[in-house]
């Protein structure tokens, strides 16, 4: 399995508060309305690269939040009146972003399991992690809130009206340092993760044309389930026209305990199908040298339980002797016919039921041209 995949900095939401923070500082030195217009298109700007972005897409949620705030403002802006109080806009702003978080994380649940039921495959993994990402952007965020409003409250207890300096860092400075905290301390959860995790296994997520569009832990292959398309090696032992079949392990997430071909592997993240197919068959066959397999046919398998790119390869072998293997519980030569009195009455696996035919007529023209 491969060991490439880290978590990358596309999974700090807090990273979408920038807009807010620019607005914030800009405040300072221009009219708290063009502060707002400018901070809208960075953020509008921003949003519109993450979404078009070449790569996976890892939707940035707090980024759109925080846009609609700042779009919302922008609008308020033409109506007559003092919307924002003169040097207010960095604690209106604050405000404003932490209802929604607040509203987020309260339904945080609900949030993540709507982007696990999405019906794109491919790319739910993506906004599933981002939801995730973003409802830990949300706590941190809101932490960092209370704690502001505490200094406020009691600030205000013992010394009110308060004076500057103090008015001034309480209402405009910690406003954008909270966010710039809030993005720094995502860094480092992210940090200690890929620290953490940097020994960890990982395989690829792809398309049904077996293009890579992503990777997730191994774990969650398993833990997923169907959720996305993970690319399987499978192998298929033929020796003198016949197929071996055996077991399958009792700790298999598809047909615990069928008889199914001996060989199957997902493929490691950043490996090709032929250094997974060599890593298969040295831990099938430790030592010995010269099994080559070659590649058959690549279809997609879905049930409810998997969700799979099926890369079928074929291992032809002359010594069927090397099979007397402990690895394979049950393993034995199976005649065609045997394989046929048994089909439909699941005893199989499902993915050796889908593939028997074409290893039927592989294996017998083989077998014809053999002959001559």
């Amino acid at each position: 399995m491969g060991h490439k995949g880290l978590l990358s900095s596309a999974f700090n939401m807090s990273l979408g508060y920038i807009p807010v923070i620019i607005s914030i500082v800009l405040c300072e030195f221009i009219t708290q309305d063009t502060a707002i217009y400018i901070g809208t298109g960075i953020g509008l700007l921003y949003s519109y690269y993450v979404i078009h972005k070449k790569g996976a897409r890892i939707p940035n949620f707090i980024l759109y939040i925080s846009t609609a705030v700042l779009l919302l403002l922008s609008i308020a802006a033409f109506i007559p009146g003092d919307y924002v109080p003169p040097g207010a806009l960095p604690l209106t702003l604050e405000v404003s972003i932490l209802i929604p978080m607040l509203i987020l994380y309260l339904h945080k649940k609900r949030f993540i399991n709507y982007f696990l039921r999405k019906r794109e495959y491919c790319s739910k993994r993506m906004f599933a992690q981002g939801a995730e990402s973003a409802v830990v952007s949300a706590h941190i965020i809101l932490l960092l809130g209370i704690i502001h409003f505490i200094i406020i409250s009691i600030a205000i207890f013992f010394s009110h009206p308060l004076e500057n300096p103090a008015n001034w860092i309480i209402f405009n400075l910690m406003p954008p340092a909270i966010f710039v905290l809030c993005i720094f301390l995502n860094q480092i959860g992210i940090h200690y993760f890929n620290k953490l995790m940097s020994h960890t296994e990982y395989v690829p997520i792809v398309n049904k044309q077996g293009d890579v569009i992503g990777r997730s832990l191994a774990i969650e292959a398993i833990n997923y389930k169907n959720a996305y398309i993970n690319p399987v090696i499978r192998i298929a032992v033929a020796s003198h026209g016949m197929l071996f079949l055996c077991n399958r392990p009792q700790t298999a997430i598809l047909d615990k305990g069928k008889m199914d071909i001996p060989m199957e592997c997902y493929l490691g993240f950043g490996e090709t199908l032929a250094e997974g197919c060599r890593r298969m068959v040295q831990t099938a066959f430790p030592g010995v040298n010269g099994l080559k397999p070659t590649f058959s046919i690549m279809y997609h398998f879905e049930n409810e339980v998997t969700n799979r790119l099926v890369y079928l390869f074929i291992l032809d072998m002359e010594d069927d002797s090397i099979l007397c293997n402990p690895h394979f519980k049950g393993g034995k030569l199976w005649q065609f016919r045997q394989i046929e009195e048994n089909l439909g009455h699941n005893f199989f696996s499902e993915c050796f039921e889908e593939e028997y035919e074409h290893l039927k007529e592989i294996i017998g023209i083989r077998e014809k041209y053999r002959e001559f």
